[in-house]
């Protein structure tokens, strides 16, 4: 467990047995005035403003059972402290999987992942784990476990409550269990990559590949400081990958060819050199904007960060989705710089979102810039189960 969250120090940590444990240390914390800030494989900790408190680091590492699986069904339950590798693995063993790509890979755990809404490039074919969540369970501070949905694939009418939960953060109540539809693994995968001198060559690249109508798993443009690049991701049969994969080298010209687990790592080891958690010192951005406009977005934020004395240590931008991650050197930084560059962003951007940053950097930011969507209902359950803001307190948009 982390001796301090964000810069703040932690009281004491906990690790209850069961949803209806963390409910009571909840309740008893609320009525105390304490903050608790739950906790689970701890890759994710940096993100969020920092807390108003950490009386109480709760873990919710000893929920890590699968509760239910039928896998001629294709649904899963389990506890929200098991690790997204342990449940890979379990799906493995049936040829399933859960089709995500999150940093912190196999440590996250799958309480910590809906918490956080983390995703990968594997979005741009497969969303992200609030499409495939069908019910959830909470523990709140009033003392009461809630559940909402089931394990049954179905439309849902009305507000889908289960998946409000998804990047809530923690500040709507501990999650203590979930339940996903899941997919079968692709029988085979091949990843094409392609190197280019500007961003402009490697964007002309990605809009040949999705003009094409070739369908693929992952399409990402990576900037790792010197080269620009296209890396594709295609999954499915065998003969089907390999005609795509053909189809897709004439069109980028890639001069990588990387199949099956040679794939697999491939992505896992791009995944990891974009984790925040791996440069702390650094400041790490995600700013979103209509799919479309994504070249625009990259090509006119590059002078402006080279204008304000900062260096591009990594970039990906994922052109369906419209998001764009940078990581930045940010030379003598400060709070007034980091919310400088923030506001800058904004102006350039739909929205913009400090993932890391040094915890003195962010006192007094906002750092998830623009008001996410929800944020009113999330705020009357907050006020409903939590009054006293005894979860996560401050951590959220608008400080909630």
């Amino acid at each position: 467990m982390p001796q301090a969250i964000d810069g703040v120090m932690v009281g004491q940590a906990v690790t209850p047995q069961s949803a209806e444990e963390i409910a009571t240390i909840l309740a008893d914390a609320s009525q105390l005035g304490q903050a608790v800030i739950p906790v689970g494989g701890g890759t994710s900790l940096a993100l969020g403003n920092p807390p108003r408190g950490a009386d109480i680091a709760l873990s919710t590492r000893a929920l890590s059972q699968v509760i239910d699986y039928e896998p001629t069904d294709l649904v899963l339950s389990v506890g929200a402290g098991a690790r997204f590798g342990d449940v890979q693995s379990v799906l493995g063993e049936y040829g399933q999987r859960l089709p995500l790509d999150p940093p912190g890979g196999d440590d996250a755990t799958i309480g910590g992942l809906i918490a956080t809404a983390r995703w990968g490039p594997l979005r741009h074919s497969a969303g992200t784990l609030r499409d495939l969540l069908i019910g959830i369970a909470v523990a709140h501070p009033s003392g009461t476990v809630t559940k909402a949905g089931g394990m049954v694939v179905k439309n849902v009418t009305g507000y889908d409550m289960p998946r409000l939960y998804h990047g809530s953060l923690g500040t709507l109540g501990v999650i203590t269990s979930a339940n996903f539809k899941v997919l079968p693994r692709p029988r085979a995968e091949v990843t094409l990559v392609a190197e280019f001198d500007t961003p402009d060559e490697a964007f002309a690249a990605a809009t040949r590949v999705r003009d094409s109508g070739d369908p693929t798993s992952a399409l990402e443009i990576g900037f790792d400081g010197a080269r620009w690049m296209l890396a594709t991701r295609v999954e499915g049969r065998e003969q089907t990958v390999r005609a795509i994969g053909d189809r897709i080298t004439g069109l980028t010209g890639a001069g990588t060819v990387l199949e099956q687990g040679d794939s697999v790592e491939w992505w896992r080891g791009y995944v990891t050199s974009l984790d925040p958690a791996t440069a702390p010192d650094e400041v790490t951005l995600r700013l979103g904007i209509r799919p479309r406009a994504t070249r625009a977005l990259v090509e006119g934020l590059l002078p402006v960060l080279n204008a304000l004395d900062t260096r591009v240590t990594a970039l990906s931008a994922t052109p369906v989705v419209g998001s764009v991650l940078v990581r930045l050197d940010l030379n003598e930084g400060s709070a007034a710089r980091l919310g400088e560059l923030q506001r800058i962003a904004l102006d350039l951007a739909e929205s913009a979102t400090i993932l890391s940053a040094p915890p003195a950097w962010k006192q007094g930011i906002d750092i998830w810039g623009a008001t996410p969507a929800g944020l009113e209902v999330m705020a009357e359950i907050r006020e409903q189960f939590d009054p006293k803001r005894t979860l996560n307190p401050g951590r959220f948009a608008g400080f909630l």
